[in-house]
């Protein structure tokens, strides 16, 4: 009989495998994309074994794998904040630990339920809560695992990555099973879970294949020019340049181009200048701006920081005609970069948070997903998203509902030098093109900038620190994926029904036993 020592040793070993395998399977990192399909197996075994009512040693073998993943796929982090990227890790690996115990603990009291789809439904909450809390940070959902192999998940347009979570925990679920019923020498029920394995596998990927054969009817084409301007965000964007001097560098640039466009794309803090957003008079690095869209008489979507009387903010604008028509503000902020999470505690550690990269107060925020309207003979709309909003799948498809007829994302990865951050955070837009069937035009200051089509095609990008010029006709749409038009609803069902899967346990636990007289 093995000996608790043994257990612990093998046990911890299954904790190391999953880290492993989630690790390997993430892209840019391993970018071994099938490995997720086996990454719970370890951890689903460990909650077969260890006893019910040692919760407590099953919840930091998960955290333990769940943390080294972190580490491993985002050690990248470190360049830019380490109290925040330590943070990140201790809090998203702890919530993935309870959620898995938490299905783990609750599977007994729900016999009728399969575990994976209880932990499916578990998992699928805790990424709804990462859209909406002080601490979100969507970056690890399950479903962004498959940001490179766009041909897998055409699907997406009907579930987002909400599928592709549930799709990853109920074939690993079903292998499980598999290998189960093989140990146990049943073959009946291993021909049985071989057939839905397959079935479960193979029917998605045909679907997916069967959609990028559609044709989605584009309204027009846009032509735009992004600019990858390419200032060193440690050396020259906030210390070394001063704004005048990186906004006579951007007309230089697009003193160069030599086709006419419909749309000029600056990327994230392009002129790093806080301006008053009720002024008259702007500084003259934003009027080198305007100046040149009068004279072109073409669209610039630029990027500043403003302020009013409260707040200030990470703010988007268009230069149309030598004003400023539209703007909009970033709603969703990165925690202790641009936000100072839970306030009432976190503000005794301002010092240190400031001291370790972090902000010693909140900018403001946008509450709608505002679009912009390109101009008013085209009358295209611009769903316009500022660096860490383009991992959040709820203001997208809330801006596809407003009327956005493509994406813009606007970024500086230069906050983690060349490392795999930059790349993850451009392969992510690729699950958005598809979930809202959108055309992308990605600037950055430095890292990837490029265009996606509405299949998560890249059509062409950047080098990592590379001063460029990108032009492309990119087509825009009307239509609106099934995703698009009822994520709301899709949020709201899943949370329904994890709480009902809890209470229907919690029902079930407090039952009396009663025993026929």
């Amino acid at each position: 009989m093995p000996t608790l020592k043994h257990k612990t040793i093998s046990h911890i070993g299954f904790s190391l495998i999953s880290a492993a395998l989630l690790s390997l399977s993430w892209p840019e990192i391993g970018g071994i994309t099938i490995l997720v399909f086996f990454a719970f197996i370890p951890l689903l075994y460990m909650a077969q074994t260890i006893k019910g009512d040692n919760w407590q040693s099953f919840f930091i073998y998960a955290f333990a794998s769940f943390f080294i993943w972190h580490i491993i796929s985002n050690y990248w982090m470190l360049y830019s904040t380490i109290i925040g990227s330590l943070t990140a890790w201790l809090v998203n690996s702890s919530l993935m630990a309870a959620v898995i115990t938490l299905a783990f603990s609750t599977k007994p009291k729900n016999k009728y339920i399969p575990f994976e789809i209880i932990l499916a439904l578990y998992w699928l909450a805790l990424e709804v809560l990462h859209l909406n809390w002080e601490l979100a940070w969507p970056w690890m959902n399950l479903g962004n695992v498959f940001a490179n192999h766009p041909n897998w998940i055409q699907w997406y347009e009907y579930t987002g990555t909400y599928g592709g979570t549930f799709w990853i925990i109920i074939i690993n679920g079903l292998i499980y099973r598999v290998i189960k019923s093989i140990q146990s020498k049943n073959s009946k029920q291993f021909y049985f879970k071989s057939g839905v394995l397959l079935f479960v596998i193979f029917a998605p990927l045909l679907l997916s294949y069967t959609l990028t054969k559609n044709k989605l009817h584009s309204k027009r084409g846009l032509k735009t020019a992004i600019i990858q301007t390419n200032f060193n965000t440690y050396t020259q964007k906030f210390d070394g340049l001063t704004a005048l001097e990186q906004s006579e560098s951007i007309l230089a640039q697009i003193n160069e181009l030599q086709d006419s466009v419909d749309l000029i794309i600056l990327p994230e803090a392009a002129i790093p200048v806080n301006i008053d957003e009720n002024a008259k008079i702007y500084p003259k690095s934003i009027n080198h701006i305007l100046t040149i869209s009068e004279k072109n008489k073409t669209p610039i979507l630029a990027s500043y920081y403003s302020h009013d009387s409260i707040h200030n903010y990470n703010t988007a604008a268009l230069f149309l005609n030598g004003n400023i028509s539209q703007i909009r503000h970033k709603s969703k902020l990165v925690p202790f970069a641009e936000t100072l999470p839970f306030e009432f505690i976190s503000k005794y550690l301002r010092t240190f948070i400031t001291n370790e990269g972090g902000i010693g107060f909140s900018y403001g925020r946008d509450t709608v997903a505002r679009v912009f309207r390109l101009n008013n003979t085209t009358k295209t709309k611009l769903g316009t998203l500022i660096c860490f909003e383009s991992i959040f799948t709820d203001i997208t498809s809330e801006m596809v509902r407003n009327g956005a007829q493509i994406f813009i994302i606007i970024s500086n990865d230069d906050w983690w030098e060349n490392t795999a951050g930059h790349r993850q955070h451009f392969a992510y837009a690729r699950l958005h093109a598809i979930s809202n069937r959108r055309s992308i035009a990605r600037a950055a200051n430095t890292g990837i900038s490029g265009y996606i089509d509405a299949y998560g095609r890249i059509l062409k990008k950047s080098k990592y620190r590379e001063k460029t010029i990108l032009i492309e006709q990119i087509s825009t749409y009307n239509y609106i994926s099934v995703y698009s038009r009822y994520e709301p609803q899709i949020r709201w069902g899943i949370l329904l029904i994890s709480m009902l899967i809890f209470l229907l346990g919690m029902v079930n636990t407090n039952k009396p036993n009663l025993k026929k007289t």
